[in-house]
């Protein structure tokens, strides 16, 4: 260790950091460096104690700011994930460093092979590229590409987040969002590929994209045209509907509308409001026009949630959901 930097353990670092790193593998642990010239980038190291143990794999949301991996000691060859994107990666314990602001809202959630032997069959291609591909590379990603955050990735992620912790609901918690995290991932791997042969946008077209994505989470509430929104990120109607299609793989109408009922579906069980109150904060002026598209949505009415009726409901409808994607990605 050089005169520039210091070694920062669990007890040191920030509980923004703990929180944010969470260990399915529970052998695993986790260590923490921070940089004296640079006291904002803070270094995440996995170690394990059994010496056989070389690759983990690590489950990458960065909502806010920046990521990047790379193998310890230095080199050329790294790897970056931006805001709104998320990954899968193996990396080695002993090889691979991640690099992230200490203000950057990011989530990891580390499995150990075990798990991605248990959920994802060897012939299928996500399998094939977190385990056979380029061994010498490490980290190495799932898709080549980085993933958008869906509005149901998020609604995922902010769960996790808001969630009261106890010894045991943490890892129960863990546990269920992980897999269905991993679940949203590997579907979305899979559409990429059969999206492969569509041509690539632009950069710029790209990011205007993503702030078309900025502002219609920002006025979730508000009645915003496309030929507005398009005017708004300097674009036209026929471009945005395109464009933001091959960005996002739905249409502005078709996100909007989930990250609203994602969005309205956990205000309803985490916060002490009513269905006619999450309507208005969701662009409704009717409650009736809410509720109805909340049923067609998830297949219940809204203020079944509020009942204290439906949880058990919900946490089974998710599990069955877990195993039709699952199976969907066996077949």
């Amino acid at each position: 260790m050089t005169q520039s930097e210091e070694i920062v353990t669990q007890k040191g670092v920030s509980q923004k950091a703990l929180e944010s790193v969470f260990l399915y593998n529970r052998d695993m642990e986790v260590s923490y460096r921070s940089y004296i010239s640079d006291p904002k980038k803070l270094e995440i190291r996995l170690s394990h104690p059994d010496a056989s143990q070389l690759v983990t794999f690590q489950m990458i949301f960065v909502l806010q700011g920046t990521v990047r991996l790379n193998q310890s000691g230095g080199g050329d060859y790294y790897k970056q994930i931006n805001q709104h994107q998320h990954n899968i990666y193996r990396t080695c314990f002993k090889s691979s460093q991640m690099l992230v602001d200490a203000a950057d809202d990011v989530i990891c959630i580390n499995i150990s092979p075990a798990f991605v032997d248990r959920f994802l069959p060897g012939d299928h291609i996500a399998y094939q590229r977190l385990w056979l591909e380029d061994q010498s590379k490490n980290p190495f990603p799932l898709s080549e590409v980085n993933m958008q955050i869906s509005p149901e990735i998020s609604a995922i992620l902010q769960r996790l987040g808001n969630a009261k912790h106890s010894a045991f609901s943490d890892q129960l918690l863990l546990e269920s969002k992980a897999i269905e995290l991993f679940a949203l991932q590997i579907l979305q791997f899979e559409q990429m590929q059969m999206n492969k042969a569509e041509p690539k946008l632009k950069a710029l077209e790209v990011e205007r994209m993503h702030q078309a994505r900025e502002i219609l989470i920002a006025q979730t509430g508000n009645q915003l045209s496309l030929r507005a929104l398009a005017h708004l990120v300097g674009t036209n109607e026929f471009n945005l509907k395109r464009d933001f299609k091959a960005v996002f793989g739905k249409t502005v109408y078709a996100y909007l509308n989930q990250h609203k009922m994602e969005q309205a579906k956990t205000m309803l069980m985490e916060e002490d409001i009513t269905v006619a109150e999450t309507s208005k904060k969701m662009g409704y002026k009717h409650a009736t026009h809410f509720t109805n598209a909340f049923k067609k949505y998830f297949g219940f009415l809204p203020n079944k949630i509020k009942t204290g009726k439906l949880s058990m409901l919900l946490f089974l409808e998710d599990f069955v959901a877990f195993l039709e994607s699952f199976n969907s990605i066996a077949i």
